[in-house]
């Protein structure tokens, strides 16, 4: 099996400043690796990236309609949003759908942190089960232990097999191979097969996640490639995408959990193997610069892909 391998430089000035190593992987419905860059069995964290996988435990149990949940406040239990006033009045039309308090959330900082949405459809999902609230972070509390169900089958693992942590926001997060996510992401984007109740939901997080991009933080991509793509970035270098009415899903991790390389890499690995298209690509790059910037905002490098 290979390791990770370098995926891009830094320059300044002519010298080689950062090297950012990692893994890129693109598979099918059938959870076959269909392209490859680095070690397709990397074990990471989806951390943010496993929040629409989290959020399909709510919706594929009828949350949306018990609640009447807006194709907005869908995207916002899936996001990592900026904290602005907007998304902080979308988490709390969630909690009052659900006639939740908001000293309820135990959502890292509360209801500006950028998981307050995702700690807000956890606690709709207790209540609409009749769960209790308090500890709704636990590990063995239902409302998890469901979660970790629907994120198994979803990846294609059993429990036994998925390493679980607590995430930046205090809530269970979950280790696997980066073609198991990918996977789920195909999955997701791809739902036929699912069963009627679970389909349905995949379809409304990702229309939801395409209309709203302002909640779910991150790259706008419905701007850059119409409906085909949904996508979620994750804390520590980790990204999922699953690409509709093509049957296939990717996930990259950099090992040493920066940013700066995620996005131009993905794109490079997703044009390559045909996901996206030269236009795509061009206006992802348009958004996108290579150029490093300093404080002043003048470049004073480039970020340059190695694969």
């Amino acid at each position: 099996m290979p390791g990770s391998v370098p995926i891009a430089h830094a320059v300044r000035g002519g010298v080689i400043d950062n090297v950012y190593r990692g893994s890129i992987v693109l598979v099918g419905l059938d959870g076959a690796v269909r392209a490859s860059v680095g070690d397709p069995g990397k074990v990471a964290y989806i951390r943010s990236a496993g929040k629409p996988l989290q959020a399909l435990a709510l919706l594929e149990r009828g949350g949306a309609e018990h609640y009447g949940l807006t194709d907005g406040e869908i995207a916002i239990v899936c996001a990592s949003h900026c904290g602005g006033p907007r998304q902080v009045a979308t988490v709390r039309s969630v909690l009052r759908k659900a006639g939740i308090a908001e000293d309820a959330l135990q959502s890292g900082k509360g209801i500006e942190d950028n998981c307050s949405g995702k700690h807000a459809g956890m606690l709709a999902l207790a209540k609409m089960l009749g769960h209790p609230l308090p500890g709704y972070r636990a590990t063995d509390h239902p409302i998890q232990t469901a979660i970790l169900s629907t994120v198994s089958q979803m990846c294609g693992l059993a429990v036994g097999e998925i390493r679980v942590g607590v995430d930046g926001c205090g809530a269970p997060i979950f280790a696997m191979p980066l073609r198991h996510m990918a996977w789920a992401y195909a999955r997701l984007a791809n739902p036929q097969g699912l069963g009627e109740a679970r389909a349905a939901a995949c379809r409304a997080i990702v229309a939801a996640m395409q209309a709203h991009p302002e909640m779910v933080g991150g790259l706008a991509w419905k701007d850059i490639t119409g409906g085909k793509v949904v996508g979620k970035s994750g804390a520590s270098g980790c990204y999922c995408a699953g690409f509709v009415g093509r049957g296939a899903g990717c996930a990259m991790k950099v090992d040493d959990g920066s940013s700066e390389a995620v996005l131009p890499a993905l794109f490079r690995f997703l044009e390559r193997h045909g996901c996206v298209d030269a236009d795509e690509a061009g206006r992802f790059v348009a958004q996108n610069s290579p150029a490093i910037l300093n404080r002043a905002g003048e470049p004073c490098g480039t970020l340059e892909l190695l694969f």
